[in-house]
C-alpha cells in the first residue's frame, strides 16, 4: 500500500523543475493532475498574485462560519441539554478566540503558513461536533452528528482549502466520526451503519468539490499566465529584434538607423545640439597595407574609444558606414563640444595603432572630425545637421587631416584654429588636460540602439 502511494506521488506531474523562487517559464506551466499542484515558481508567482483576494476571502468566510458554528449551541441545547456548557466552553470559549485571531492573522500571513493555520483550525471545529457526539447519551444527541458533515463542508466548499489541505481535513476527521461512531455503545447497529456511511459519504463529496473548483480557478490561472509569459516572450523578441536592426554587427555601437532616428528625436531640441562626423584618416591606405582583418581590428579598437569618451546617457555614438562614425549631441555648448573632441583625439592616440603607409609624416591612426553646431534657441532638422558636418569634415580632410572643424549652423562658418594633434603638441599640453578620462568598455550594443531612440 506504502508503495502504491509512493509511486502515486512520484508521478511524472510532480516532477517539477526547480528554479529560482518567483521565476516562471512557460516549461513551468503544469498543474498536478490529482494534487493540483504547481511547480515552485508559479506557487510563488500565484501567492503574489492572488494574495490579497485569497486574505479577503478567508477573512469574510470565518466570520460567517463562526457566526453558524455558535449557532449549533441552539441544537445541543434542544437535543442534549447535559453537553450545553462542555458545547458553550468549546465554541465560545476555545473556537471563536482562535477563529477571530485567525480572521485578524490571515492578511499578515506568507502562503503555506497561513493555509496550514487555516487547516488545523478547522480540524479543532470539525473536532468539536465528534467530541459532544462521543461523549452524548441517547438518540436525540446521535441527530447532532449532523453539524460535522456540515463544517467539513463550510471548510472544503466555503473556504476553499487548497486540495491537498483539505484532502488531510476530511481523511483525519472521518477517522474521528468514525472511530466516535464505533464508541458509541448506545447506538443501535442500523443507526451507526447510517452515521458511518453519511460521514464517508460528506467526505468524498466534499473532496470531489474541492478538487472541481481547485482545478477551475489553477487552469484559469494558468491560461492567464500563459498569456501574459507569451506576450512578455514577443515583446522580449520585438525589443531583441530592434536592438540587432539597431546596431552595427562588427563594432557594436548604434548603426545608420539608429542615428537618424536620434537625429529625428532632437530636431526640436533648442538647447544646443551637436553632430560631429569622425572619418579615420587614410583607411584605404591602412586595409591595402595590413589587411582587411586588421582593418576591421582598428575600427573595433577606434569604437570602443569613442563610445568610452561619450556623457552617458545624453550622447549616441555610432558607425555611420565603412571608416567613418558620428556622435550626436544634446543640451550642449561650443566649449563642451571643443572638449569632447579632445577628448576623442587623446583616446584615438592613446591606442597608438600603427599606420606606417601614410604620406604625411605621422605613423599612427588618426582621425578628423567635422562638427555641426547649433546654439542655444536654435534647432536644425537632420538633413542639415548632416550636411553642415560632412561639409565640415571634407573642410578638416582640407586642411590636413588630424584636425576638427566647427561649423555653428546660423552664424556663418565659425570655425576652429586647426588643433593638430602630433606627438610634440600632445607632450606640451599641461599635464590637467593630458590625463585622459579614464577609458571604459565598450557599452553594450543594447544601451546604444536605447540611446538612439
Amino acid at each position: 500500500m506504502l508503495d502504491c502511494i509512493r509511486r502515486w506521488l512520484a508521478t511524472p506531474e510532480r516532477a517539477f523543475t526547480r528554479r529560482p523562487r518567483g521565476e516562471v517559464a512557460l516549461t513551468d506551466l503544469t498543474v498536478s493532475p490529482r494534487l493540483l499542484r504547481f511547480s515552485r515558481p508559479v506557487s510563488a508567482r500565484y501567492e503574489i498574485d492572488t494574495r490579497q483576494e485569497r486574505a479577503r476571502h478567508l477573512r469574510s468566510t470565518i466570520l460567517i462560519g463562526l457566526v453558524f458554528h455558535n449557532g449549533f449551541s441552539l441544537t445541543t441545547w434542544l437535543l442534549a441539554p447535559e453537553m450545553l456548557p462542555l458545547a458553550l466552553g468549546l465554541r465560545l470559549g476555545l473556537v471563536t478566540p482562535l477563529a477571530l485571531l485567525l480572521a485578524w492573522a490571515v492578511p499578515r500571513m506568507q502562503g503555506p503558513r497561513r493555509e496550514r493555520m487555516v487547516t488545523a483550525t478547522m480540524l479543532l471545529v470539525t473536532g468539536v461536533p465528534i467530541l459532544l457526539f462521543c461523549l452524548g447519551q441517547g438518540t436525540l444527541s446521535a441527530i447532532g452528528f449532523i453539524e460535522y458533515p456540515l463544517m467539513v463542508v463550510f471548510a472544503a466548499l466555503m473556504l476553499v482549502l487548497r486540495f491537498p489541505h483539505a484532502l488531510v481535513l476530511t481523511g483525519l476527521g472521518a477517522a474521528g466520526a468514525l472511530a466516535a461512531i464505533g464508541l458509541r455503545g448506545d447506538l443501535s447497529p442500523e443507526l451507526a451503519l447510517c452515521l458511518a456511511f453519511q460521514a464517508v459519504t460528506a467526505s468524498v463529496f466534499v473532496l470531489y468539490g474541492n478538487h472541481q473548483i481547485e482545478g477551475v480557478r489553477r487552469r484559469a490561472y494558468l491560461v492567464s499566465l500563459r498569456e501574459i509569459l507569451r506576450s512578455a516572450g514577443l515583446e522580449h523578441d520585438r525589443r531583441v529584434l530592434t536592438v540587432l536592426s539597431e546596431t552595427d554587427a562588427l563594432t557594436g555601437l548604434a548603426n545608420r538607423r539608429a542615428l537618424d532616428a536620434a537625429l529625428a528625436a532632437s530636431a526640436d531640441e533648442t538647447r544646443g545640439t551637436a553632430l560631429l562626423m569622425i572619418d579615420v584618416d587614410h583607411f584605404k591606405r591602412f586595409n591595402d597595407a595590413y589587411g582587411h582583418p586588421a582593418g576591421d581590428a582598428c575600427l573595433r579598437r577606434i569604437a570602443e574609444a569613442l563610445a568610452g569618451q561619450t556623457r552617458g546617457g545624453r550622447d549616441v555614438v555610432a558607425r555611420y558606414g565603412g571608416e567613418e562614425f558620428s556622435l550626436l549631441m544634446r543640451a550642449c555648448d561650443r566649449r563642451g563640444v571643443e572638449r569632447v573632441v579632445r577628448r576623442l583625439n587623446l583616446a584615438i592616440a592613446r591606442l597608438a595603432i600603427p599606420h606606417a603607409d601614410r604620406d604625411d609624416g605621422l605613423s599612427r591612426i588618426t582621425v578628423s572630425v567635422g562638427v555641426a553646431l547649433t546654439g542655444p534657441g536654435r534647432s536644425a532638422g537632420p538633413d542639415e545637421l548632416l550636411a553642415e558636418a560632412d561639409g565640415a569634415l571634407y573642410e578638416a580632410k582640407r586642411r590636413g587631416r588630424n584636425t576638427h572643424v566647427i561649423r555653428q549652423i546660423g552664424a556663418g562658418d565659425l570655425s576652429a584654429r586647426e588643433r593638430p594633434y602630433g606627438r610634440l603638441t600632445v607632450l606640451r599640453r599641461p599635464a590637467a588636460r593630458t590625463a585622459p578620462p579614464k577609458v571604459v568598455p565598450l557599452r553594450h550594443a543594447e544601451t546604444n540602439a536605447a540611446l538612439a531612440r
